[in-house]
C-alpha cells in the first residue's frame, strides 16, 4: 500500500479515555503529541456508538491540528463517520480485504498479528501491530509472544511492524536489532505524571535502537 513508505509509526499511542473527562483526555493527547507521538489510535470498548463518535470527532480535530493521523480501533463505521485517517483491526474483526474494500485505498489500515500464520491474512494492510511482546495489564487477554515471537514475525513480514505490549523505556534495549518501524504504548504515556517527558524518552529510546540496528546492518554487509 502507498501509505507504508510514508507513514510514521515510530511512536504510536493507543489511547482510551477511561474515567477521564474529555478535556483531561484531550490534554494528555496534546502533550503526548508535543512529546513526539506520531500517530494516535482511539480505542474505546465501553462507550456507546454515539459516545464513541462524539469523542472521536474531538480527537480527530486535535490530531488534524497537529497534522498526525488518527486511527479508530475496530470500528470502521466510527472511522468513516468522524473522517478519521484509518482503522486498526484484529483477527476477530472483518477480514483485512473486506475492511480495505469498505475503507477505500486512501485510508490507513493496520492489522494485529500474534502468530506467523496470521501473516497470510495481511494483504491490504499498511502496517502490522505485533505483540503482546511483554505482559501488559492494558489488555489482559492478549497472548504474550515474547522477543523471540516478535523476531520471527518481523523476519517474515513484508509490511512495517510496530511492537506492542508492555513497551516502556526500560525494555527498549531488548528490542535492539529487530527491524521495527515503531513502538506502540498505552500506559507508558497515558498513566504518566509527565506526559511530554515520557513521550520524549520513548521517542529518543526508539531512535537509539533504530540507530543501533542501522549500525549493525552496516557492519554485517
Amino acid at each position: 500500500m502507498r501509505h507504508s513508505k510514508t507513514l510514521d509509526i515510530s511512536l504510536y499511542l493507543v489511547a482510551s479515555r477511561g474515567n477521564r473527562s474529555d478535556a483531561s483526555f484531550l490534554e494528555i493527547l496534546t502533550n503526548a503529541i508535543k512529546g513526539g507521538v506520531s500517530i494516535v489510535q482511539l480505542r474505546e470498548k465501553h462507550l456507546t456508538t454515539r459516545e464513541f463518535y462524539m469523542l472521536a470527532c474531538k480527537v480527530k480535530e486535535l490530531c488534524a491540528h497537529f497534522q498526525i493521523p488518527l486511527l479508530i480501533n475496530d470500528r470502521i463505521d466510527i472511522a468513516l463517520a468522524c473522517k478519521a485517517d484509518g482503522v486498526h483491526i484484529g483477527h476477530s474483526d472483518l477480514p483485512v480485504k473486506v475492511a480495505r474494500d469498505i475503507l477505500g485505498e486512501d485510508k490507513i489500515l493496520g492489522f494485529s498479528v500474534h502468530t506467523k500464520e496470521a501473516l497470510k491474512e495481511t494483504q491490504g494492510a499498511d502496517y502490522l501491530g505485533v505483540g503482546a511482546v511483554f505482559a501488559t495489564p492494558s489488555k489482559q487477554d492478549s497472548v504474550v509472544i515474547g522477543i523471540q515471537g516478535l523476531q520471527e514475525i518481523v523476519a517474515l513480514a513484508n509490511l512495517p511492524v510496530v511492537a506492542i505490549g508492555g513497551i516502556t523505556t526500560d525494555v527498549l534495549p531488548q528490542l535492539s536489532g529487530i527491524a521495527l518501524s515503531g513502538i506502540a504504548v498505552v500506559r507508558a504515556i497515558m498513566d504518566s505524571d509527565e506526559v511530554i517527558a515520557s513521550a520524549k524518552a520513548l521517542k529518543n529510546g526508539f531512535k537509539s535502537i533504530v540507530s543501533n540496528q542501522a549500525q549493525y546492518c552496516d557492519t554485517t554487509m
